[in-house]
């Protein structure tokens, strides 16, 4: 359990006075049905509010602290107009395959993200509780003149000018952090970590792909340098295959199976996938390999067409070079292969993880359709299987 005390700060370049700033937190407890109270007397008015006026946000048996900050009037500085403030032992990473926080933890971020797109900040930070490990002021903190950050918090949120000035347009969707949300208001709000401050080193992967510009590519298994080819590229107009996707939001640098979705598809005559059962459009298929992450989840979304909704863009998990045309396609919209026999097994092994094993397997020169038939028989074998445990102890000893 984390000690200490676990602050936000909100700043921007152009503060827009106390009053404003005021009525939209009010706004935002309503919304998240936070009840609130000042912690003291109430300001007579919202030009009254002082560094020493607390409004405090009830949830859960503890509270939010919030205090409004002045504008400084200091010229060229990213000015901090509010701060939001909890105990930090309330503040917990989810399960092992948790994708979302829950209850207090839930509720801080939440309200970070309200927050940001209420009062459009050109930057969030939450500082570390404990001060032996947290950051220097220097390396996180807005300073005077150009706004530079030596290392990434544990939470943070950019405008779309700071990330145009940072230079990380073309970047930051793919960070490598635990969570990568776009706000409706462009910004976007990075979670480094799952656990609240797990490493607030300078080494970590998101450090060193949005300041040192590093575009090691990770697969399911961590960082792994590798080469990303489209498997569909192989496959002619017409043709079926079994594609797995994650949603456009959900892009990340790593593929749990939870947020994996086996998707049928075929190959239009504008060469894109589109679902076997609706016809809806999926994504591009890619003809170009490349070591550049980023270029090729561009690529999957390069030409999306008039007819294609935002709910209905996906990217595929399966862009490795290592994954062969005969894992994907299919002979007709229900045959099955290697890709549908490892999506239909109930393991808690990564799935990508074991598709890109025995990819390797396969590219190599000896290998055959015979050895293919064995393989899919295999799969076929552990999908009949009941006893979970050992299909994972399998897998791990025979097939990774």
């Amino acid at each position: 359990m984390m000690e200490g005390v676990a602050q936000a700060g909100f700043y921007t370049w152009d503060p827009n006075g106390v009053e404003h700033v005021l009525n939209e937190v009010l706004s935002v407890a309503d919304h998240a049905e936070l009840p609130y109270s000042w912690d003291g007397d109430e300001p007579a008015t919202a030009t009254d509010i002082g560094l020493g006026d607390v409004l405090l946000l009830h949830a859960d048996e503890t509270e939010f602290r919030i205090r409004f900050e002045p504008d400084d009037k200091i010229e060229r500085r990213l000015k901090r107009f509010l701060g939001l403030s909890t105990s930090a032992r309330y503040l917990v990473g989810t399960d092992e395959h948790g994708d979302q926080y829950e209850g207090y933890t839930a509720t801080f971020v939440d309200l970070i993200r309200r927050l940001s797109i209420a009062l459009e900040p050109d930057y969030v930070s939450v500082g570390h509780p404990v001060k032996d490990v947290r950051p220097s002021p220097l390396e996180i903190m807005p300073t005077e003149g150009v706004f530079e950050i030596e290392r990434l918090p544990w939470l943070s949120v950019y405008s779309p000018s700071l990330i145009d000035q940072f230079g990380w347009t073309d970047r930051i969707s793919a960070s490598p952090a635990w969570k990568v949300d776009q706000l409706d208001t462009g910004a976007v709000l990075l979670i480094k970590t799952q656990e609240p401050w797990a490493d607030v080193s300078r080494d970590h992967p998101l450090d060193k792909h949005l300041l040192d510009g590093d575009d090691a590519v990770t697969d399911a298994s961590g960082p792994n340098s590798v080469t990303l080819g489209d498997p569909f590229a192989a496959l002619d107009i017409g043709e079926y295959g079994a594609d797995v996707c994650v949603h456009r939001d959900d892009i990340s640098t790593e593929f749990p199976n939870e947020i994996l979705e086996l998707i049928r598809v075929q190959v239009n005559e504008d060469r894109d996938l589109r679902r076997v059962d609706s016809g809806q459009f999926v994504r591009n298929v890619v003809y170009a390999d490349s070591d550049d992450r980023h270029s090729v989840i561009k690529q999957m979304l390069a030409d999306v067409p008039s007819d294609a909704t935002d709910d209905n863009l996906y990217v595929s998990a399966l862009l490795r070079d290592v994954i062969p045309p005969a894992f994907v396609r299919l002979d007709d919209p229900d045959d099955e292969s290697v890709v549908t026999k490892v999506m239909r097994l109930e393991t808690d092994v990564n799935k990508i993880k074991l598709l890109v094993s025995l990819g390797r397997v396969a590219r190599q020169d000896d290998f055959t359709a015979d050895d293919l038939g064995s393989m899919e028989g295999a799969l076929d074998t552990l999908n009949e299987l009941d006893d979970n445990e050992n299909i994972d102890q399998y897998i791990e000893a025979k097939l990774l």
